[in-house]
């Protein structure tokens, strides 16, 4: 079975963006990002939407199924 895993720490790295400074650009809690990044939760759309905009990405380059 394919499972659902979030790319959002390889896109930020890619920005050059701290967990933290994109938590800020996003309105994301830094703990949040955390647990989404190391796969803990899985995250509503509208925390998807607010992390893809600050990325400025759309939100389908935020997941994959793998």
């Amino acid at each position: 079975m394919k499972q659902l895993t979030f790319h959002i720490a390889k896109l930020r790295h890619k920005r050059k963006l701290t967990a933290k400074s994109l938590a800020n650009l996003s309105k994301v809690a830094l703990r949040t990002i955390e647990d989404i990044e190391a796969g803990k939760v899985n995250p509503r759309l509208e925390t998807m939407c607010k992390l893809a905009d600050a990325l400025e990405v759309p939100v389908t380059d935020l997941f994959s199924y793998e």
